[in-house]
Parts: C-alpha cells; structure tokens; sequence
C-alpha cells in the first residue's frame, strides 16, 4: 500500500506551489524521469477537436517545442471520447494507422481526458513507454494528477481568451483614435479653405470674375467636407452590434419615395433626373427601417456622384422566390470585376476603414453590406464600365410581411 500511495505523493511534492506552464513542465518531465515514462504530454484540443496541440511535451529527456498532430486513429482519439484510455502492451497492434507509435517503438500508453467546468473535454494528459506496464504505476501517478491538471488547463483556456479580447480592445482603441487623429487632421484643410474663401467674399477683395471661381473653391471644399462626414459617420457603424438593429415592419415603396425626396435636389444640381417606384401597392418587410433608409441614401449618393448624364431609378420588387427588392440604378460609369470585389470588401477594423477612405473608395458601400446583414437582409450589386450600376437592398422571404390589409 505504501510502494502505491509514495509515487503520488512525491510528485505532489515537487509540483507543490506550481501553476500554469511551470506546473504543466514539472508534470510532465516527472512522469518520464521518476516513473518509467519516455513520453509524457498535456494537450489541448483544438477548434475542430480532431486535432491536439501540445502544451507540455517532455520527449527523450528533455522538453520540446509545441507539437500539433491530427487525433484520428490514434489512442488520444479514444482518450478524449472514454474516460481513460490505457494500453499496458502491444498498443501499436490496437492503431496501426498511428505512425508515431511505430517511429517511436512505443508499448504502452495511458491517457486521461481533461474537462473545463462544463464537462467538456478540452485536452488529455499523456505517457507513453517503449516496455510494456508490469503495473499500476503509471497509470495511478496519471490519474493521480488527471483533476489538478485538468484545472490548470481549463483555467489557461480562460486566461487566453481573456488575453485574446483585451488585445483586440487595444488593436481597436488604437487603430480608432488613429483614425481619428489622421481624419481630423484632413478636416482642417477643406474647412480652411471654406473660410478663407468666404472671408474674401465677404470682404469684398474679389471682382466679378473671381467671385464665380471662389464659390466654386467653396463648393468644391464644402463636397470634400461632406465625404470626409460620411466616411467618420461610417465608422460608427463598426461599433453597432448585431443586437441593436431593430425589427419592425415598413414599407419599402414608401421607403422609396423618401429616398426620390431626400436625394432629389443633390441629383438636381447635375441635371440627373430622379425615377421614383413605379409601384403603388406597399410591399412590407421586417426589419431595421433607420439601417435601411441609411442603405439606401448611401446607394443613391453614389448613383448621383457617379453619374454625369441620364436618370437614376428606384424601383421595388417581390421576386419569384418571394424576397423583396429595393433597387437603385444609375447610368453612370460602372465598374470592372476587380474594382467591385475592392469595395465590397467588409469593414473588419478602423486601420482597415482608414485605409480605405485614403484610397478614395469610400466606406459607403461596405457600411451598407454590415447594415443589411445586422438585420438578416444583404447586398446585391451588378456593374459594368461604361453601363452603370444596380445595387438591390434585399429582404429573404423570412423577412416579407403579407399585406394584412388596406395600405393607408
């Protein structure tokens, strides 16, 4: 009795006032160097669970590099899915498909799964030996150790995830205030000139003809003003979580025709005519109304700015597959493949967001794909160079409201 309690003991002794990497280092090189073991590791599954990365690995006297390796076909595969996994000989004959175990000449091999909290297994504490097991031993010195280590190992997986947040809150406040920093800078210049020009005007330093060319310094300014706006109200929208898109029904025809109002004096100014629905039922969907109108403002600022001659249109549909569309068309310049697939790229970051606004893209259509999707609806685009745009906000069936009555 004593011979079988003393192994225990005198590990946990050595691992006394241990935790983490320390503790998972000492158990290990103590299981091969004290109890006959050759290979001893702890290891935490990976996403898939069909692969094991090590985080402990002591190895032929002396600790190795992480290692990661598939589980399929071999002991661990049975260790994480039983409740021990013991082989006291010929454990190669039971997994031929292992190759480690024939590399390694390996005999035997005994392994415990190692669960979080929940009961989930999310690792295996491992030692293999090339002699068979006379006895209990090692098994007993690996289970002896299975509840503490699987503590341990549970409380890294938390530890990490906590440094995987706190480090992407970081990345996020630093590439945000950078973002901010650079954009404010970019403010001063059209501000600037705004007001130089207009201080002229209003001093009355210019003639008649210089007086055309100010205005329109100003009004130009005034333009760039606006996009750097747009870009910086863009980027609130990273920071809009999924949960706080609402889910209401509305009209996409009436939606519509506040968009014919709300574009029609931007369009105006470059002689654009602007083509409201023709459609008069209502055509309800649910979702967020204010994400939607913001969609499409975005959708018609681009048909205008892009657009030198002819009309833009919106229109609304039910499809044959019962989705609903609203559609914005222009006969502007289009866009080739490659310049469709860089704006539609999605917004992931503020670094990201910045460098798009620097390469004059603009963040309105990538705001107006995380717009959509935040309310389970999406994006369609078809373009091509010199034959203008269709961009659809479209709703799936999930989302479309049968008309329940009169439409008022």
């Amino acid at each position: 009795m004593t011979d079988s309690i003393s192994p225990s003991h005198e590990i946990s002794d050595a691992l006394r006032g241990l935790s983490g990497k320390p503790y998972f280092d000492a158990l290990t090189k103590h299981l091969c160097e004290d109890h006959g073991a050759d290979i001893a590791y702890v290891g935490l599954l990976q996403e898939n669970r069909s692969v094991m990365k090590t985080v402990s690995l002591f190895w032929d006297g002396e600790h190795k590099q992480p290692a990661t390796y598939p589980i399929d076909d071999t002991p661990c595969q049975e260790t994480v899915s039983r409740d021990f996994c013991l082989y006291q000989r010929m454990v190669q004959a039971s997994f031929p498909a292992d190759q480690f175990l024939v590399d390694e000449k390996l005999e035997a091999y005994v392994g415990f799964p190692l669960m979080d909290d929940k009961g989930t297994v999310i690792g295996a504490l491992v030692a293999e030996s090339r002699t068979p097991l006379e006895d209990d031993a090692l098994f007993n010195i690996v289970r002896a150790h299975q509840v503490r280590t699987q503590i341990e190992l549970a409380h890294r997986v938390d530890l990490d995830a906590v440094r995987d947040t706190l480090s992407q809150a970081l990345v996020l406040n630093y590439s945000k205030s950078m973002f901010m920093a650079n954009i404010s800078h970019e403010l001063k210049n059209p501000l600037s000139a705004i007001i130089g020009y207009a201080s002229l005007i209003r001093d009355r330093q210019v003639d008649e003809n210089q007086l055309r060319d100010y205005a329109s310094e100003i009004c130009a300014s005034g333009e760039n003003l606006l996009t750097l706006i747009n870009d910086i109200m863009s980027l609130a929208m990273l920071e809009i979580s999924d949960d706080t898109a609402l889910s209401e029904q509305f009209d996409l025809t009436d939606m519509a025709r506040t968009g014919k109002r709300m574009i029609q004096h931007q369009a105006a100014q470059k002689h654009l005519k602007v083509v409201a629905a023709t459609r008069t039922d209502p055509l309800f969907v649910k979702g967020d109304p204010g994400h939607t109108k913001k969609s499409l403002m975005n959708l018609l600022t681009n048909a205008v700015k892009y657009t030198s001659l002819g009309c833009i249109e919106i229109e609304v549909a039910e499809m044959e597959d019962g989705s609903a569309r609203l559609t914005v068309s222009d006969t502007g310049i289009g866009m080739s493949a490659d310049t469709l697939a860089q704006i539609c790229e999605p917004l992931t970051d503020f670094k990201h967001a910045y460098d798009m606004h620097q390469e004059g893209t603009g963040l309105g259509i990538p705001t107006t794909m995380l717009l959509m999707e935040r309310q389970g609806a999406r994006l369609d685009i078809e373009s091509e160079p010199g034959k203008g745009t269709r961009a659809h906000l479209v709703f799936p069936p999930e989302l479309v409201v049968e008309d329940s009555g009169d439409f008022i």
